[in-house]
């Protein structure tokens, strides 16, 4: 039997038809939206169709949009922002033991001997997360390692992971003794007989880490997975890796793209090296032109200048007030500025590493000189870190159109802030340490990161940080250096849209606004129009990728 049906019933069903195609996926309604959006900073609700925000505003207006497969969803007044999003971040390579809080040597060996439990009897044990100051007179040094380890190849990283200090038994494989010489860019600290401590810092820690067995494709995968679901119950959407793939990790992002099983959006950065080859060159530049979905991307060379202030081994202007040295700085001004030039040349943007006044200045200069070598351009040239810039370099970021890629958690007043940080640097210096309200009152862009796994990914904190420059207990009472601190609203910013904008996607994500990518985080309670007190009782509830719930912790 042949059904037939009506001219009311056909008219019907093609409306419900086109209702549908046209309705939203789902609604979100009853929030307290903070859009980042200057045409309209807040509403309460948001419709998504697609992956893509089809209308933010009221209630009455958004809600009507909803169709009959709509999924509505109550969002109990709750604030949304922007998803977070980390400007400069790196994926850990292997698991190691967490040293990270440790309070003396003691605790670091505690660690190590709990890690190593689980073991091969002959592999080797690593760490990550020691400073200075958790050994005696802030000096590290293989004794520590050696009572305990005698036999066993120990090798630890510290928190900023630009030192190393390795035992007797690890110098011994690597074959490091009283003759072998730094290379270029490094330094073997040695005690006063020459023999060498153990602490390896810079390009140095390469004589030891080749030695390390490399993880598999396989655990890799494990790794990004792993960390992916990390970085979204923090409420991050988007994450910028400052440092290049090796071929397991890069085997791991590509596994996680075709299994789409990546909930976090990637930009992930290539190595700025001196003399590279032409056809180097042009891999980077497939990989960039092959990648340009919504999650993975790349574009983006990553260039060290210099080390770290806590090693003393960040390029200074003038000596460190504590041991002395200017630090080290890898580059010549003039190979710095034909590098640049070869990779500007190509169309790919650069990010320089630099902490100290004096490898930021190179950077500033660099990103002059390439402007005036390449022509103007759209190059968004970016400094990263920029800890300790001379006063008289910071109106420079804007007018050469450079980004400022600064790292709110780092102004944490802990104790290797206080007690090896700053006397290093001598007062007059520390007071100018991560200026953030700097940047902004002369007109720089600023996006935040975290640097993770040198500090917690975690943006809330980094909001809090940049907002009270106090640990989270308060201390110290007005704050480190309080003239740096910014506004919620301005380290919001700098996590979303500023962040977007450092990796081109300013028309994309950073912002809620319709026709722009649906992410976005729920809050248990708000942080914008929060008291500074309040801000770490804010946790994310609900974590949206592209209109995809990917961290979920309400019915």
């Amino acid at each position: 039997m042949k059904l037939q049906f009506g001219g009311a019933v056909v008219a019907a069903l093609a409306a419900f038809a086109s209702a549908t195609a046209q309705s939203p996926d789902r609604v979100l309604y009853n929030g307290m939206i903070w859009t980042g959006d200057s045409a309209r900073p807040a509403a309460t609700a948001v419709a998504i169709r697609g992956g893509v925000i089809t209308a933010i505003g009221s209630d009455e207006e958004v809600r009507a949009s909803a169709g009959p497969a709509t999924r509505s969803e109550d969002l109990g007044g709750r604030q949304v922002l922007p998803g977070f999003h980390d400007a400069h971040w790196h994926l850990p390579g292997r698991p190691e033991a967490d040293l990270t809080g440790a309070t003396h040597q003691v605790e670091i060996v505690a660690r190590l001997r709990a890690f190593a439990a689980a073991l091969p009897p002959n592999a080797w044990i690593t760490g990550r997360g020691w400073t200075p100051d958790m050994f005696p007179d802030n000096t590290a040094h293989r004794r520590y390692l050696d009572a305990a380890f005698p036999d066993r190849p120990v090798l630890i990283t510290d928190r900023d992971g630009h030192q190393v200090l390795a035992n007797s038994r690890a110098m011994t494989l690597a074959k490091i003794d009283v003759f072998t010489r730094a290379p270029s860019g490094g330094r073997i600290v040695r005690g006063y007989d020459d023999t060498p401590t153990g602490l390896l810092q810079e390009t140095a820690m390469g004589l030891v880490r080749r030695m390390l067995p490399e993880p598999s494709a396989s655990e890799m995968y494990g790794v990004l997975r792993d960390q992916m679901h990390r970085a979204a119950a923090l409420g991050l959407t988007s994450l910028q890796v400052a440092n290049g793939l090796d071929e397991a990790e890069s085997e791991a992002f590509e596994r996680a793209l075709h299994e789409d099983s990546m909930i976090v959006r990637f930009r992930v950065a290539v190595p700025f090296t001196r003399g590279i080859a032409d056809s180097t060159l042009r891999m980077y530049t497939t990989l960039r032109d092959v990648h340009t979905g919504l999650l993975l991307r790349y574009g983006v060379a990553k260039g060290m200048l210099d080390g770290t202030v806590d090693a003393g081994t960040a390029a200074m202007l003038a000596p460190y007030a504590i041991r002395g040295g200017t630090g080290l700085p890898r580059w010549t001004q003039a190979d710095l500025n034909a590098t640049l030039a070869k990779y500007d040349s190509a169309g790919i943007q650069v990010e320089l590493h630099a902490i100290g006044d004096r490898a930021i200045r190179m950077a500033l200069d660099a990103f002059q000189d390439v402007a005036k070598r390449n022509g103007p351009r759209d190059r968004r040239g970016r400094v990263e870190h920029i800890e300790v810039p001379d006063p008289a370099d910071i109106p420079r970021f804007a007018a050469l159109g450079v980004i400022a890629s600064t790292q709110a958690i780092f102004a944490s007043p802990d104790p290797t802030s206080l007690e090896n940080y700053a006397p290093l640097l001598g007062p007059q210096r520390a007071s100018r340490a991560m200026p953030f309200k700097a940047f902004d009152d002369a007109g720089a862009v600023q996006a935040f990161g975290s640097d993770y796994p040198v500090f917690p990914m975690d943006p809330i904190l980094g909001v809090y940080t940049a907002v009270t420059r106090q640990m989270p207990n308060g201390t110290p009472a007005g704050g480190w250096y309080p003239q740096h601190r910014i506004t919620v609203e301005a380290a919001v910013r700098h996590y979303t849209a500023g962040s977007a904008f450092a990796e081109f996607r300013e028309n994309e994500i950073g912002m809620l606004r319709a026709g722009m990518l649906a992410d976005l985080v729920v809050l248990s309670s708000p942080i914008v129009g929060a008291t500074a007190e309040t801000i770490l009782n804010a946790r994310p509830v609900l974590t949206i990728v592209g209109g995809r719930d990917s961290y979920r912790a309400i019915p």
